[in-house]
């Protein structure tokens, strides 16, 4: 008995807690056009690129509680931008577009220092910074190239591994092993410094669209368009150890917030927050309307998520909590939390708060004697002047 009153005690107090709680964060940014693709700064708070379908770059000072700042706005193309990334100290922006074309751009003032042509036989579809010289790229037609900077604009690595296109690529912590994830169901690594292939995963049957190393090295997580996250042993690449089922549609794209909380971009227009190993849902954290969610990032000190989709804003959601969070493998998965927003975050009042209220008492104000006995007289005069008028 005393188990049940303190879990119900404990939920009660979470409850008082989301909603006292107050999630500050930065405003939404509204663009001219949808945008594609964002990244935070490296090192600065919180400073965030954005690159949208016109073929513009604009860099904003996002400040907690208020508008955001447009510092820079460019137009590099006339065809929608691809991708876009900061370099590895934050200095420049690296901007691929359908045109072909990958630009390195001053953060700062929008100069263009360098401009590579035809980067890619097929148009761009994701890039990746490896370190402070190296970078990955893949495109449409599947073909992974990883450059560096010092050099000319030849890639000094090209192989094609895939039949379709390349969604998404992916570093270890220590900037020597790349992942690369495929429409064709495959997940390809290679060894960034010694720039060979070393093993192409089992063909898994369903998209692979997005890829984040977790656990300090230990872990690869990979979204699927079927919705089960797949999850591969270090040094064991070909085939997954486990599985994370759950999600209601394509999971397009990762946040990684701390080594065991990772928040998933749906189809759907949720934005759920999970932790891997034990595999749990701990809520929604952000939200679109029903809009695909396309990219989320995460700012460099895991405290705001800025996330885009088929529209011309960029929201913040905030998600520093989520570090805080246990989770006990000997706990049963609770299957609410799936679709629970979680009010901490900003993305509106969780179920139990919108029923917080539903056991407490009414308050009913006394009634006046008095007044119930000239009502009643009144009711009394009437039914006389009625049956009065049904004798006539």
């Amino acid at each position: 008995m005393s188990d049940s009153s303190d879990s119900e005690s404990s939920f009660a107090s979470d409850s008082e807690e989301e909603t006292n709680a107050v999630a500050t964060r930065p405003k939404t940014i509204t663009g001219c056009s949808q945008f594609v693709d964002i990244i935070f700064h490296p090192e600065h708070e919180y400073i965030l690129a954005a690159v949208d379908m016109n073929g513009y770059c604009s860099v904003h000072e996002c400040t907690i509680g208020e508008e955001s700042h447009e510092k820079l706005k460019k137009r590099l193309t006339k065809k929608p931008c691809r991708c876009v990334a900061f370099s590895a100290d934050g200095e420049d922006l690296l901007v691929m577009s359908k045109d072909k074309t990958m630009q390195v751009v001053c953060s700062r003032s929008g100069c263009v220092k360098r401009k590579f042509t035809a980067v890619h036989s097929a148009p761009p579809y994701c890039l990746c910074v490896i370190d402070k010289n190296l970078i990955a790229t893949g495109d449409d037609d599947g073909v992974i190239k990883v450059w560096d900077l010092r050099r000319g604009n030849e890639a000094v690595m090209e192989d094609k591994k895939f039949e379709d296109y390349v969604s998404d690529i992916a570093v270890d912590d220590k900037h020597r092993l790349i992942f690369a994830v495929s429409g064709d169901g495959t997940m390809a690594t290679y060894n960034a410094r010694q720039r060979k292939f070393i093993v192409q995963s089992e063909n898994e049957e369903s998209d692979m669209l997005c890829a984040q190393v977790l656990k300090e090295n230990k872990k690869v997580v990979v979204g699927t368009a079927d919705g089960p996250l797949l999850l591969y042993n270090w040094d064991e690449f070909a085939a997954p150890s486990d599985r994370f089922p759950g999600h209601p549609g394509s999971v397009d794209c990762f946040a990684k917030v701390s080594e065991d909380v990772l928040c998933t971009a749906s189809s759907d227009g949720m934005i759920r927050a999970v932790h891997v190993l034990p595999n749990r849902f701990l809520g929604v954290v952000g939200d679109h309307d029903g809009l695909p969610v396309e990219k989320i990032r995460c700012t460099h000190d895991g405290k705001y998520l800025a996330s885009i989709s088929h529209d011309d804003v960029v929201k913040f959601w905030s998600v520093e909590y989520l570090k805080d969070i246990q989770v006990s493998a000997r706990e049963k998965a609770e299957r609410y939390r799936k679709n629970e927003k979680m009010a901490k975050s900003g993305v509106g009042p969780s179920k139990r708060e919108f029923f917080s209220d539903l056991g407490k008492e009414l308050e009913v104000p006394p009634c006046n004697a008095d007044s119930d006995d000239m009502s009643s007289e009144s009711e009394d005069k009437d039914l006389i002047w009625l049956e009065s008028d049904l004798v006539c």
